[in-house]
């Protein structure tokens, strides 16, 4: 009996020890930890909301750190130690800006609460993305005319074909615009409808790209006047992009049986480390493994590097040759990486791209 009165004397005295323990700590407690904005306009700006809580512990509560998620930020916190008894907070800051629809984002915050250092809070609602504006729709502006772009971007096309690319336009003065263009590549054709704009009139610029007018292959540029009411000005420029690459659809499965086919040795040459000012050369030898001529239609090499092409331009079956590349390390340091592509007649491999690649340290 004696024994048993110890053990509950121990018992009680430990449990009063650990209540005690507890309430010689601190206590973070939120008066909510989730905060719904309802409808937000974007238009309206940051939506801001301050989450209070007090210290209900009996030590200084210190907040450590507090980290918000993508698209929400946390800009200001009680940063001095709260009291038992005193309040703090947290601050939630949200910019609806290109962000409609609905969210929900999340604080968490670190703290040397006893039994909840790490507490979470949370902010939703939806936003109502704000009217569109001419600017918004039409963000280019070239004179009295504003465009939704001022680049025709034809991608990947290929020498036989045609594709239409269109640019929408307004008039944003207060008088008539007619419009027309110059410098315009052989292989585009421009239509204006209408080709005169009235005030606040919309209209398109449409520009046919022609494959067969064509005479070079790989990447490229025009650079466009656009002419408003007869005035030019060099900075109302309209960009003209593709990337034309061979056609070989025609051909039959004879023709294709019986097509050249060109076999690199190698399509990657690594130099090492040279200093700089050097120059490297390096062949990149190739074979036509095909049954009739192989043709280098065209060699085109990235900045910082030529490339020489094979000394016949037809090479014929079983025959070999090479590519004369030449790396100018002048003005280049570091790691360097470097491409010339290889057009040929090849309907497998019509595009081969060579690499030479190396370090340049300072001399």
């Amino acid at each position: 009996m004696y024994k048993l009165y110890l053990i509950l004397i121990a018992a009680f005295l430990l449990n009063s020890g650990m209540t005690s323990a507890q309430q010689q700590r601190p206590h973070i407690a939120f008066d909510k930890t989730v905060h719904d904005y309802g409808t937000i306009n974007e238009q309206d700006g940051i939506a801001k909301y301050k989450f209070e809580f007090t210290n209900t512990g009996s030590t200084p509560l210190i907040i450590n750190r507090v980290n918000p998620t993508c698209g929400c930020t946390s800009s200001e916190h009680t940063k001095k130690p709260i009291n038992p008894g005193e309040k703090g907070f947290v601050s939630a800051e949200y910019n609806p800006k290109n962000r409609p629809g609905p969210f929900s984002k999340t604080i968490r915050v670190y703290s040397n609460s006893a039994d909840n250092p790490n507490v979470v809070l949370r902010i939703k609602g939806k936003v109502t993305p704000k009217p569109r504006s001419i600017e918004d729709d039409y963000p280019r502006k070239l004179g009295a005319i504003r465009l939704n772009n001022t680049q025709f971007a034809f991608m990947n096309v290929t020498n036989r074909e045609k594709k239409l690319k269109v640019l929408k336009i307004v008039n944003v003065s207060d008088k008539p615009v007619t419009l027309s263009m110059k410098r315009v590549p052989q292989y585009i054709d421009i239509n204006f409808e209408p080709k005169t704009l009235k005030p606040d009139e919309k209209g398109q610029i449409k520009a046919t790209f022609h494959g067969p007018k064509t005479n070079d292959l790989g990447y490229m540029r025009g650079r466009m006047s656009l002419i408003i009411n007869g005035e030019q000005n060099p900075h109302h420029r309209i960009a003209t992009t593709a990337i034309v690459k061979e056609d070989f659809s025609h051909l039959s499965d004879e023709e294709l049986a019986n097509a050249p086919h060109i076999q690199f040795e190698d399509t990657k040459f690594d130099f090492g480390t040279i200093t700089e000012g050097a120059k490297i050369t390096h062949e990149f030898k190739f074979t036509n493994t095909g049954k009739s001529d192989l043709v280098i239609k065209k060699v085109h090499a990235t900045c910082g590097c030529t490339a020489v092409a094979p000394p016949k331009q037809a090479i014929k079956p079983g025959e070999s040759s090479a590519i004369k590349a030449i790396f100018h390390s002048r003005g280049k340091r570091n790691r360097q990486h470097k491409s010339i592509r290889i057009y040929a007649n090849d309907p497998e491999n019509s595009i081969t791209t060579l690499i030479i690649r190396g370090t340049v340290k300072k001399k």
